[in-house]
């Protein structure tokens, strides 16, 4: 068995072993072996995992490869008007990095962007990252335990291949925007764009005199249409779907309770305060993530509090939309709020009441090279068509990712996407997702559920190197086992009622294939301990004939170098007293005097 130190044979010496045993491994149990580890993807995870894994895996080496310019991710690409987080932002970041100067409750993409680069350069995830380079495909090498993956620089056109022991994707679940599949599209000669694409020259004053039309309703069509509405000569505002617009959002509690709506910038008072006092804004953090995580409720299909949330939702749309009534006729939907992503959407519906806003709800039946033209014959002229159509929520990989055999995994997804914990794949060995299918919480902290799945891929990741495992892969018996609980919780949720989500997969009806089957709070408790044997394991020379010759000679690294091995002393977790000094000595009839 080789030594990991020196690639040496070396049973220890001077010690006659019985004969048919094989000879100690002179190793210390905690001489992890080395990992190599590359993350593709610099966006909330892959910070994440620069942040973690560097602070936990020893005998690490980590690569995060981005296809941008810097950090951020989706909140680097999103530049749309009026982009915003509609989770308050108290709970929008990591739980080990609170910022105490987020300007407003929800707060804008730029500044979101800024507190992730600042928190990249402060831990140090810089040193880790290659910008602009983009993944190509992903090979597993079974006799290796290795992946290679196929990369691209973006600067110089180089095509080049690095290996690693683990493959960890951090892409996001919706990073592929897509045009709207409308006939003429390429025959537009006027100003086209796409909210997830967006030119730096389509500016909020550049639109004053113009003609917008802006397609789509969904999260970011919701948060561009007040922006632009104010600025334009007129916008026409194509919606073939219907959509809930919810006055009771994320967090909205505080809302109600500070007698605002919509969204509240923070005083110069209360972040001095913040600033001074880290304990006062501790304690506001936690007030906001119980606000966040108590929504849980409202997924149950047909409780009170489910149909009671879609009363609120039903009279405030009514309500906002009475100018101009027909809306609320093509808008409501008969599936409950929630069914499809909820969104606030602070000045939506005030918006749409404008006289400056056409609400179009008949469908767009071509591109024309002037504007539109709906299925009705009518074609409005346009100067600008804003896109807001979203991204490809198949879940298709857009490039190959070959696993264990060759078999690629649009093929092990094919009719649906699913992974163990949104962690695993089966056939996939030593490969990580983050936020894979069904690995994103419907309701609750977002980023603290992310947290604890790095959590969970740090502890996989160091019971590779503890016992000198080649490869680990989830068992397609356990993910079959898994997926069939995933699609009975969902059957008595909101999410199964026949309403068009991303969530499963642009269609009416189908699988649930995005979200965790239960509340985040409910999965960060799943996380916390690791079913290790719904796992397969392959093994390494050194541990391949006995699977316990990473126990080696017995003794710690510590030990062998003569350092610090009373750590134990200063961590220990020291358990409640119950009862006095003094009870017992009068318990026991002693004299407590004496």
């Amino acid at each position: 068995m080789a030594d990991s130190a020196n690639g040496q044979n070396t049973p220890v010496s001077g010690i006659a072993t019985p004969d048919g045993l094989p000879p100690l491994w002179e190793h210390c149990i905690d001489n992890y072996r080395p990992v190599k580890v590359i993350v593709i993807g610099a966006g909330l995870s892959g910070i994440l995992a620069g942040i973690r894994f560097t602070q936990r895996i020893p005998n690490l080496q980590l690569t995060i490869y981005d296809k941008n310019e810097d950090v951020g991710g989706t909140w680097w690409e999103n530049r749309y008007p009026g982009v915003r987080c509609d989770i308050p932002s108290a709970s929008y970041q990591y739980t080990f990095a609170s910022n105490t100067q987020w300007p407003e409750y929800y707060s804008t993409g730029p500044e979101i962007l800024k507190y992730f680069q600042r928190t990249a350069w402060k831990m140090g995830v810089y040193r880790f990252t290659k910008f602009r380079h983009q993944l190509r495909s992903a090979t597993w090498r079974e006799e290796q335990g290795k992946w290679e993956l196929e990369l691209e620089n973006l600067e110089t056109s180089e095509i080049f291949t690095d290996t690693c022991d683990f493959y960890a994707s951090a892409t996001g679940i919706l990073n592929k925007w897509k045009w709207p599949d409308i006939e003429g599209l390429d025959g537009y000669q006027g100003k086209l764009v796409h909210s997830a694409n967006w030119n730096p020259e389509i500016t909020l004053e550049s639109l004053k005199g113009k003609t917008v039309a802006l397609i789509g309703a969904g999260s970011t069509g919701i948060q561009i249409l007040p922006q632009i509405q104010p600025y334009a000569k007129t916008v026409d505002h194509y919606v073939s779907g219907k959509t809930w617009i919810s006055p009771v959002g994320f967090g909205s509690e505080e809302l109600k309770e500070r007698g605002v709506s919509g969204n509240f910038k923070h005083s110069e008072e209360e972040l001095a305060k913040w600033k001074a006092d880290p304990g006062a804004y501790h304690a506001w953090r936690h007030k906001i993530e119980k606000s966040v995580n108590g929504a849980a409720l409202i997924t149950i299909f047909g409780t009170t509090t489910q149909q009671d949330f879609q009363k609120i939702n039903q009279e405030a749309m009514r309500k906002k939309l009475e100018k101009k009534p027909d809306i609320i006729e093509a808008m409501e939907p008969r599936w409950p709020p929630g069914c499809r992503r909820l969104t606030p959407g602070p000045g939506y519906l005030e918006a749409l009441v404008e006289d400056n806003v056409n609400f179009i709800s008949t469908k767009i039946k071509r591109f024309t090279p002037d504007g539109l033209e709906t299925m009705d014959g009518k074609e409005r002229k346009v100067d600008l068509v804003i896109c807001a159509t979203g991204f490809d929520t198949t879940l298709k990989q857009v490039l190959p990712i070959r696993g264990r055999g060759g078999i690629d995994l649009n093929e092990l997804w094919d009719p649906y996407p699913e992974s163990y914990f949104g962690i695993f794949v089966p056939h996939m060995p030593n490969m990580l997702r983050f936020v894979g299918p069904n690995g994103a919480p419907g309701t609750g902290g977002f980023v603290h559920l992310i947290e604890c799945a790095c959590e969970y891929m740090v502890k996989a990741i160091q019971k590779v190197q503890r016992e000198y495992i080649k490869s680990i892969a989830v068992k397609p018996e356990a993910m079959a086992m898994l997926t069939k609980h995933i699609d009975k919780y969902f059957t008595k949720t909101i999410y199964t009622q026949p309403c068009k989500s991303w969530m499963k997969r642009g269609k009416e009806d189908g699988r649930v294939i995005t979200l965790w089957p239960g509340s985040a709070i409910h999965a960060v408790v799943a996380f916390d301990n690791p079913r290790w044997e719904d796992f397969e394991y392959r093994y390494l020379p050194e541990t391949e004939e006995n699977r316990f010759a990473w126990l080696g000679k017995g003794l710690t690294l510590a030990q062998e170098s003569d350092a610090v091995t009373t750590e134990y002393l200063d961590l220990v977790d020291k358990p409640p007293v119950v009862n006095t000094e003094e009870s017992f000595l009068i318990r026991s009839g002693a004299d407590i005097h004496r």
